[in-house]
């Protein structure tokens, strides 16, 4: 589907079973019947399929009419999100008030802002699976080989990197700011040795010590990526059922857009 919309569901209404939530997703989004019964059991925020972007208007003002919550964030939107800043760091300035803190960017020089300008953290961490397949060998026949070679030794190494990603609106423009893994921190200006993201189990709770009033989205594992998402794991030797660094890119900006949506900022 080339120009492709994402029907997200936000809420459903609560008298809505699941019966209703399929009829409404059959009748005002066009899906199959069994389909629709699978994506009215996802978790919401969700998205429940992808439907042409020229059409997404009315399927939304469909599903509003029956008083669904939800948006429909065409490819392109979320494409087209602002890309990330890949900071080395985030440090809070002593002592400020209002709170301002300075991003330490591996890309240009750094820039600051105010806690208010912080619009949504998102938080989670992704695994990846380095497989290694060490080719077998001729020795003699044995308990532990096959027609006189020993079977290939497979070894898996699973990495877990910590994220955080930081929606900040400065002078009505919205900037990503990505923490990514250990080498990057969170910290105060002129501390030299500022905690590693995974120098702490929780990271996010130094966000919420330094920015207590910032909404923080940590729901990253209850997402149910779509089709062509899953796909790009497949093509690069993951599983679709892993939630990795491309599932992470899209839904990042994806909430981004929906709690514009709803918040207006």
């Amino acid at each position: 589907m080339p120009r492709s919309a994402y029907l997200s569901v936000i809420n459903w209404p609560d008298s809505f079973d699941e019966p209703a939530r399929v009829s409404a997703l059959v009748q005002c989004a066009g899906m199959d019947q069994y389909q629709a019964m699978l994506a009215s059991r996802r978790n919401t925020p969700g998205i429940m399929t992808r439907i042409d972007s020229n059409m997404r208007q009315h399927v939304a003002n469909a599903m509003l009419g029956r008083g669904i919550l939800c948006i429909a964030p065409t490819h392109d939107e979320v494409d087209q999100y602002p890309q990330p800043d890949h900071a080395h760091g985030i440090e809070q300035f002593p002592d400020a008030d209002p709170a301002r803190f300075v991003v330490v960017s591996e890309s240009h020089a750094p820039w600051s802002f105010t806690g208010d300008q912080v619009k949504l953290v998102i938080s989670g961490h992704i695994k990846s699976i380095d497989t290694k397949v060490e080719s077998s060998a001729f020795t003699p026949i044995s308990s532990a080989s096959e027609n006189g070679y020993d079977l290939p030794r497979v070894t898996r190494n699973i990495k877990v990197t910590q994220l955080l990603d930081f929606h900040i609106k400065v002078e009505n423009e919205i900037k990503l700011v990505r923490l990514n893994g250990k080498k990057t921190r969170i910290g105060i200006v002129g501390d030299d040795s500022p905690p590693s993201l995974l120098d702490d189990s929780r990271p996010i709770e130094l966000v919420h010590i330094l920015m207590p009033d910032v909404p923080i989205d940590t729901e990253f594992y209850d997402f149910d990526p779509p089709g062509n998402i899953r796909a790009l794991a497949l093509k690069k030797g993951g599983r679709s059922s892993e939630l990795g660094l491309d599932a992470w890119s899209f839904y990042s900006p994806w909430v981004g857009i929906m709690k514009q949506s709803l918040y207006g900022w």
